[in-house]
């Protein structure tokens, strides 16, 4: 493995390409090419209309007043991911923690952890991957059929621990409608040359009568993947990963209740290897399980107050075992959740329309072995009322959307008592926090499609277990970490002007944000070393392995810029061709002095597409610029370009028995650049991989 930052002796590159990058970013402010579709009137979409689950009606993206990024089926099938975070990575102000192949969460305008809630179909993930940066998600990307992430007013319909955003990964796992002549599936197949990685899966909804049935299943497998410049491999970057999950729904509809009663089992299993091992000679990798059940339903009423009810619950059985090469478990994490929810849709009160919800969840978390040195037994219990109102103000032309959250959290745990550095003890503490949260939003429609939309929130959230209870060391990040049983509520207040137009030959969006925390709560280094145990502790100890941090509050301020945008240049019968381009930025400031650590540096990237109805290319780059502005002990990351091409074919094929067939070919790194990433707590060992040519092959029945 190559030494140094980006491949040049430790020093970071600044050199005349940051022009060019940025010039070429301009070219069209980012999106990525679809086929065309058109809207009940005709009208042609550069990217087709979609509706997303951001607001309670259902909304198209231009009825809310802060944007909603979303993924397709076809951007997921194409993406070599193997975790959220790195499926998301390359989407304006989302970037990922990077720290395993299997363990990558996604990071939102440089906000992370326990600020960005993951769910699927609204239910949160159950998992630990907020935790630590090594624990995965137990979500494969390969279980989506679109991921959404969502911010503004719309995040306080899920929870507090949203204030960066919610990632909401949507399946059809609880089938909601009858699919095609009443039965449809889907067989897909790829394979990665960086990692020799392959996956294969399938999925298939068939319904009778009124009971519709959805299964689905996958197996992947990948080895160390190759670094860049070299025939090396980055050592313990393997991962293996299967799922299989069923469901059914019976469908309602007699005029005056329609909709649909289901629930579904899933069951996911993982091991991947952590690189970069503290001791080489003996690597350490991940064993996750995961069972979960879902319920949902989705009623309509024709009549009363009451015009729609959304009920959803979870339960989830989480476990993985960190374990060495000779087999032993160091350490094990359990993780037993409940969550359950319950919305309203009422009809117009006045000049209202809206609704109106509670949530409950549960969180039962025991670490034993190593990490139950760093965190003990704590259990995390929370209900909430949630509201969501819409105001037209003039026609369609002006609304104001209005949202609120109340929680009531208690946590229990046990934290360390290390007045005396020679002799801490645990003791048991409880706390009780009651956040409260509220935004406002303007969306503004003038003639045209574009949209501009202005909001404003103050958010609140109660401190996890973690920030409260830590009190050991913590092997995968080298820290050892303190937690302060003390801690108050974090609060924030974030202003936001976006604008955006989709439709016709082009289509942009572009959003400005500014959050202040009063009392944000981070990671702060204090320049002393450990070992094992407090009292191994600098300065009244000797030790040498472990950097020692505190979580602490301080007053905080983060802001930002994100842009993307295509246009069409030619068009001939049903084919056209155009650019793109996207730029996003954010810079985060400790008010004391100095920034917030593993901020994710500047970035601008353009290309180059093609589309028509059975064939669609593109070919671009994106850029990360160096990141200089550092926390304290941390150091330089350099600048990278990602240059990536795509090529998708569909074809009609009877004789197979399939409706159609897609075939894609992906490359990804193509100029095979040193790419590190500076949110990783990997990035100076670690190396991202080298250039790869994806080959995918789905079929659709």
């Amino acid at each position: 493995m190559r030494e140094g930052i980006n491949g040049h002796d430790g020093k970071v590159e600044r050199n005349g390409c940051q022009l060019v990058v940025a010039v070429g970013a301009l070219i069209g402010l980012v999106a990525s090419p679809a086929f065309a579709e058109e809207d009940e009137a005709g009208t042609e979409f550069l990217v087709a209309p979609l509706v997303v689950t951001a607001s309670p009606f259902a909304s198209p993206l231009d009825e809310l007043a802060a944007p909603v990024t979303v993924l397709i089926r076809e951007d997921i099938l194409t993406s070599s991911a193997t975790s959220l975070g790195a499926l998301l990575k390359d989407e304006p102000g989302i970037s990922q923690s990077a720290f395993a192949a299997g363990a990558s969460r996604p990071i939102i305008r440089g906000l992370d952890n326990n600020r960005v809630r993951v769910q699927e179909n609204g239910i949160g993930v159950g998992d630990v991957s907020a935790v630590s940066e090594d624990h995965g998600v137990p979500i494969a990307p390969y279980a989506a059929d679109r991921v959404e992430v969502i911010r503004g007013p719309a995040t306080l319909r899920y929870g507090s621990e949203a204030i960066g955003g919610v990632v909401n990964v949507i399946n059809e796992r609880i089938p909601r409608s009858v699919p095609k002549g009443g039965f449809e599936a889907e067989a897909s197949a790829s394979y990665d040359s960086v990692s020799t990685g392959r996956q294969i899966g399938g999925k298939a909804k068939a319904a009778a009568g009124n009971l519709v049935w959805h299964v689905d299943g996958f197996f992947g497998k990948a080895s160390n993947y190759r670094i860049p410049g070299t025939v090396s491999r980055q050592v313990e970057t393997w991962n293996n990963r299967s799922g299989i999950a069923g469901g059914a729904s019976l469908l309602v509809g007699n005029g005056d209740v329609d909709g649909h009663v289901g629930g579904s089992v899933a069951y996911y299993d993982s091991q991947y290897g952590i690189p970069a091992p503290g001791n080489p000679m003996n690597p350490v990798h991940i064993d996750m399980r995961q069972t979960k059940v879902q319920l949902g339903s989705e009623l309509d009423f024709a009549q009363g107050f009451i015009s729609g009810l959304s009920l959803s619950g979870g339960y989830s059985d989480y476990s993985h075992g960190e374990i060495d090469a000779a087999g032993v478990t160091g350490s094990r994490f359990d993780n037993e959740a409940w969550e359950g929810r319950a919305e309203f849709l009422h009809r117009t009160v006045g000049p209202f329309t809206g609704a109106f919800g509670v949530q409950a969840q549960r969180r039962t978390i025991v670490a034993s072995g190593e990490g139950g040195e760093l965190l003990a037994p704590s259990k995390t219990d929370s209900v909430a009322a949630f509201i969501f109102e819409e105001m037209r103000l003039i026609g369609e032309v002006l609304k104001l959307q209005l949202a609120g959250r109340i929680e009531h959290v208690d946590v229990a745990g046990e934290a360390m008592d290390y007045s005396a550095p020679l002799a801490p003890f645990d003791y048991a503490v409880s706390r009780s926090f009651t956040p409260g949260s509220v935004s406002a939003g303007l969306v503004f429609k003038p003639a045209g499609k574009w949209v501009f939309g202005l909001s404003a929130q103050h958010v609140e959230r109660a401190p996890d277990a973690l920030e409260l209870f830590s009190k050991g060391p913590h092997e995968a990040t080298e820290t050892f970490e303190i937690g302060d049983p003390t801690l108050g509520k974090e609060r924030a207040l974030s202003f936001e002007a976006n604008m955006r137009r989709e439709g016709d030959d082009y289509a942009i969006e572009a959003a400005i944000f500014h959050t202040s925390f009063r009392d944000f709560i981070y990671k702060r280094m204090t320049g002393e070393v450990c070992d094992d145990d407090f009292p191994s502790c600098t300065p009244h100890g000797a030790g040498t392995e472990l950097d020692q941090l505190f979580f602490t509050q301080e007053k905080a301020r983060f802001r930002g810029l994100e842009a993307k945008g295509s246009i069409t240049l030619a068009r001939w019968d049903a084919a056209r061709a155009g650019v793109t381009g996207q730029f996003d930025m954010v810079r985060a400031e400790l008010e004391a002095g100095g920034n917030v650590p593993r901020i994710p540096p500047m970035r601008a990237g353009a290309g180059l597409f093609y589309e028509d109805t059975r064939l669609s290319g593109r070919l671009g780059f994106l850029h990360a610029f160096a990141q200089d502005r550092l926390s304290t002990n941390e150091t330089e990351t350099g600048s990278h370009t990602d240059l990536r091409a795509e090529l998708r074919y569909r074809f009609l094929a009877p004789f197979t028995g399939a409706e159609a067939v897609d075939l894609a070919i992906v490359g990804e790194n193509l100029l095979d650049d040193d790419i590190r990433i500076h949110s990783s707590f990997k990035k100076r060992d670690v190396l991202q991989a080298g250039r790869n040519i994806r080959l995918v092959v789905t079929a659709r029945f």
